[in-house]
């Protein structure tokens, strides 16, 4: 991998490390990328915050399968809260 990966590379770093540690240089190229790419990093923020929206739903959940209307609106009212940030 080059030193400063392009945005494909680093999107799939991204999504790669929420799942996994990446070696120290692909962090590295990633957090790099990031640094100097706003929409990268804005990708990046977005995955995370859904990571997030969907581990808490499921925390909270009663076990049922699918979400209730309330458990949409609230996930769609987040996401367009930190969409608009």
């Amino acid at each position: 991998m080059k030193w400063i990966p392009t945005c494909k590379e680093t999107t799939v770093l991204a999504s790669r490390a929420m799942d996994v540690r990446l070696p120290f240089a692909d962090r590295m190229a990633m957090h790099l990328h990031l640094a100097i790419c706003e929409n990268c990093a804005r990708f990046a923020r977005q995955m995370r915050e859904m990571r997030r929206l969907f581990r808490a739903n499921a925390d909270a959940g009663d076990g049922a399968t699918g979400l209730t209307d309330e458990a949409r609106q609230r996930i769609a009212t987040e996401l367009q809260d930190k969409l608009d940030r």
